[in-house]
């Protein structure tokens, strides 16, 4: 059990960090010999990523990484879109106050620097996915939160595409979209909180798109 965790947390990185590339055939005995560990947990963690939609089973053909094109991210998004600003909504009353302390000095930190463009691209990903999941948890809504989870790793590797597409530098325009987000649960404004992630989101999408379509790298 311990070797199927192990495998599958290291197989799951190695996809979304660009390792093994979108489209690549995921052969079971050349990916046990690349992590070190039998056939097995190979297969299970395999079946396991096809769930969250990271692998694709081809029928006599195989497993691959999956290869997302543009309509699926647009899809990702819309659901996204569905969820995390009625999870805003519903979370604002219940978000402490010492948690919005912290998100708004990292979130200024960053936005002091933008200038000098020295950000960390992956640094502020994981804080901007950090400041989702607290007002996501916060809504107390088990099915918001078990559809999100679902996407999770669909979420992330479309970030891992754009991401080696764009400027590693943090744009100024999403530190301002986060910033307005927290003034807006702080003000304990459900429907402001709600209408700052929509607005978010599809910024963040239309921003997306265009890096994409400028990259021709997926269509």
């Amino acid at each position: 059990m311990l070797e199927e965790v192990g495998t599958y947390q290291k197989l799951k990185l190695m996809i979304l960090h660009g390792e093994i590339r979108r489209g690549e055939p995921l052969v079971e005995r050349s990916v046990a010999d690349l992590l070190g560990v039998s056939r097995t947990p190979v297969r299970e963690t395999i079946r396991r990523l096809e769930k969250e939609g990271l692998v694709r089973i081809v029928e006599g053909k195989g497993a691959f990484v999956a290869d997302y094109s543009i309509d699926d991210v647009i899809e990702i998004y819309q659901v996204r879109e569905g969820l995390e600003p009625i999870a805003a909504r519903l979370g604002c009353p219940h978000i402490h106050a010492a948690d919005l302390d912290r998100f708004e000095e990292q979130f200024n930190l960053y936005k002091n620097r933008a200038s000098r463009r020295d950000n960390d691209a992956d640094e502020w990903l994981k804080l901007g996915r950090d400041f989702h999941d607290l007002f996501i948890r916060a809504s107390q809504n088990g099915r918001i939160i078990q559809a999100i989870e679902g996407l999770r790793g669909q979420i992330e590797l479309v970030r891992g595409i754009s991401r080696s597409l764009s400027a590693r530098s943090v744009a100024q325009s999403s530190i301002h979209e986060h910033l307005e987000i927290l003034h807006a649960l702080r003000a304990r404004s459900p429907q402001r909180a709600e209408k700052a992630v929509r607005a978010h989101l599809q910024n963040a999408l239309r921003h997306k798109l265009e890096t994409l379509h400028q990259s021709r790298l997926i269509r």
